[in-house]
């Protein structure tokens, strides 16, 4: 028999099945079968790793010559001190087994998971076309919440404005009222607020500066109003 191990077990790819998915119950069982043997393959590496690794007799020398010579320095018969390098010798080829079976094992789980998950695409596909459909339309209901809600916001904020501005005789008409433009790179709301201290919205005592404009063929005087680029 060979005195060394077989190409060392790697994980499979932990990529192959989705996350959050309802998954068929052997499927699941499956999956559990394998953690259940990576784990014992595991417990092994851990359990045998004095015999396993590439050093394993001149560590175990090292193990014996420091053994020794505290038994000579306790008065102690050294002869009467057991030989690690004769254990590791003798439990290698066990351990090497071991190790390597447990690794074929963990292979066949990792198969018997990819079989599975083949065999159980058709449902999943057909559960995530349903899935999709339903996200779609809460996707949609909530778009529409939101533009409902952005249309409703724009809407208070210039009527704020013109009320505000008109009681405190900045304005004469809704016609000479500012109008809220937004921007794509602000939040909305802090936005917003921004837009109303810069009209003079909330501050009885601010001084709006007036400017002229020209909008639709007339010129207007309005509070001059900092927008966002």
């Amino acid at each position: 028999m060979s005195d060394s191990l077989s190409i060392t077990y790697t994980e499979a790819d932990t990529n192959l099945i989705p996350r959050g998915l309802a998954l068929p119950d052997a499927l699941t069982k499956a999956m559990g079968a394998r953690d259940t043997a990576y784990d014992a393959y595991g417990d092994a590496l851990i359990k045998y790793d004095d015999c396993l690794r590439q050093d394993y007799i001149k560590a175990a020398q090292e193990r014996d010559a420091a053994n020794t010579r505290a038994a000579v320095a306790s008065g102690a018969n050294p002869d009467d001190i057991p030989s690690e390098v004769e254990r590791v010798t003798a439990q290698r080829g066990r351990a090497v087994g071991i190790v390597n079976g447990l690794a074929d094992r963990v292979r066949q789980c990792d198969r018997e998971i990819y079989r599975q998950w083949i065999e159980a695409l058709p449902q999943v596909e057909g559960e995530l076309t349903e899935a999709h459909s339903k996200a779609e339309d809460a996707y949609r209901r909530t778009e529409d919440a939101f533009r409902a809600a952005r249309s409703n916001l724009t809407s208070i904020v210039n009527t704020l404005a013109y009320v505000s501005l008109l009681r405190r005789g900045v304005i004469r008409s809704q016609a000479d009222a500012p109008v809220y433009m937004s921007s794509r790179d602000n939040d909305r709301v802090e936005h917003t607020r921004m837009w109303l201290d810069a009209v003079g919205v909330g501050d009885p005592d601010a001084r709006v500066e007036m400017v002229r404009v020209y909008e639709g063929g007339n010129v207007r005087t309005v509070p001059k109003v900092t927008r966002a680029e």
